[in-house]
């Protein structure tokens, strides 16, 4: 009995585009996602009988890739990680009594939070437990100051 484990090559293009496109929400940055429609493209090409040799099978995936992320990814990329108000040095702004999660029990008033699927380095003047919803009141560069008590309250 004699099996053939060959795969096509639009197979594995095809696999290779979904593969990246789902490690895209893994590793958030909107690069990937371009990768893998480029070679989401090529194992379409490939389906549809465009005949190509391996190397201009990778020659046009990386023109393709590197193409589309230079051309959509600014337009995309608040699709995938939402739009943020920036302050006039390019730097986020982070409104005050927006909540946050805490990632684990603050030692000595420092700890990690999360703040839109980002983890911050943290200040609290309180105790704060593992999971306690915060909010957050300044920030001081990359550390976000944090209170239990929501501001204006």
């Amino acid at each position: 009995m004699n099996i053939d484990f060959s795969v096509s090559p639009a197979a594995v293009w095809t696999l290779l585009g979904v593969l990246l496109i789902l490690a895209e929400f893994a590793l958030p940055g909107v690069i990937l996602v371009f990768f893998g429609i480029a070679a989401l493209l090529i194992g379409i090409a490939l389906w549809f009988g465009v005949g190509m040799t391996l190397n201009t099978q990778i020659l046009v995936f990386g023109l393709l890739a590197v193409g589309l992320l230079l051309v959509a990814r600014k337009r995309v990329k608040s699709w995938f990680l939402g739009k943020s108000e920036l302050a006039s040095d390019g730097i986020e702004v982070l409104v005050p009594g927006t909540p946050v999660t805490a990632q684990e029990d603050f030692v000595d008033g420092i700890g990690v939070v999360t703040y839109r699927g980002a983890r911050w380095n943290a200040e609290c003047s309180e105790p704060v437990a593992g999971g306690q919803r915060l909010w957050i009141t300044g920030r001081r560069g990359l550390v976000l100051n944090v209170s239990s008590e929501r501001p204006g309250e």
